[in-house]
C-alpha cells in the first residue's frame, strides 16, 4: 500500500477515533490490538490487516469506504455522520423536537 494511502487512511482513523472521544487505548481494546499499533496506523507508519478492518470500522462506526477518502473530498458526510450517530441514540420525543428544529431551520412546511 502506498504511503499516501497509509496517511490518507491514518488520518482518517485519528478523525473518527476523536469523534467518538475515544483515547488511542480504548481504540486499541475495542479492535483487539496494541494502542502502539494504532498510533502507528494513525501516523500512516502501518496498516491494519484485513481481518481486523471490519473490526476497527465498527468500533469507529464508520463503512471502510470512509476511511480512505481524504477529507477534502466531502467534509459533510462527517457532519452527517456525526447526526446520525447522535440520532440514533435519541428517543422518539427527543426526535421529534429535532424534526421540528430542522423544519424550522430549513424552513420546510
Amino acid at each position: 500500500m502506498g504511503k499516501e494511502l497509509k496517511k490518507v487512511f491514518g488520518n482518517r482513523v485519528k478523525h473518527y477515533r476523536n469523534l467518538l472521544g475515544y483515547s488511542q487505548e480504548k481504540l486499541a481494546e475495542l479492535v483487539g490490538i496494541s494502542s502502539h499499533t494504532i498510533s502507528y496506523i494513525e501516523r500512516g507508519k502501518n496498516f491494519i490487516s484485513m481481518t481486523k478492518l471490519s473490526v476497527l470500522c465498527n468500533a469507529l462506526q464508520v463503512e471502510p469506504y470512509q476511511l480512505f477518502i481524504d477529507r477534502d473530498f466531502s467534509p459533510d458526510v462527517d457532519k452527517i455522520n456525526e447526526i446520525n450517530r447522535l440520532l440514533t441514540t435519541a428517543n422518539e420525543k427527543q426526535l421529534n423536537i429535532v424534526i421540528g428544529l430542522i423544519h424550522s431551520i430549513l424552513d420546510i412546511n
